[in-house]
């Protein structure tokens, strides 16, 4: 028993650190909407218990459903990645390369595109944009934040 009571401090020691350095993504929970004429976007973010963020994407136009996209963000140790499922396609991952305060930004290089996807709060909003590497093709979503 006494030869396990070091390791075991050792463990309480290392455990708090790993789990400080896993990113935090807490400020993308939610229900969001966007505002405005043309086709609603929503995009439902669930907390990041157990170390994965779930959410959905849903495009509404004229009074129908035109398009769906699952996501999820998997969260494990100090590394995150990004995974898209347009239509419910085979997902499409993205790993991060940023995340500092209310930003966070997923890179994959080999994909056509986009190459990038980088989520930012600011207050109530939540904007997501879609670029390749260099950002010169880049495409933006805002959304408000929907009372519950």
């Amino acid at each position: 028993m006494r030869a396990f009571l070091p390791v075991l401090g050792l463990a309480l020691i290392i455990t708090p650190a790993c789990q400080a350095q896993q990113p935090s993504l807490v400020w993308m929970e939610g229900a969001w909407r966007s505002t405005g004429d043309g086709p609603v976007s929503e995009e439902v973010w669930s907390d990041d218990a157990g170390g994965l963020m779930l959410g959905t994407n849903r495009t509404i136009a004229n009074g129908r459903a035109v398009a769906f996209e699952f996501l999820r963000i998997e969260l494990p140790g100090d590394t995150a990645r990004y995974c898209a499922q347009p239509g419910g396609r085979p997902a499409v991952c993205f790993a991060m390369t940023e995340n500092q305060g209310n930003r966070v930004r997923f890179e994959n290089p080999e994909h056509d595109f986009p190459q990038v996807i980088a989520y930012q709060r600011e207050g109530d909003t939540l904007t997501a944009t879609i670029s390749d590497l260099t950002g010169e093709q880049a495409i933006s979503f805002s959304w408000q934040a929907v009372e519950g």
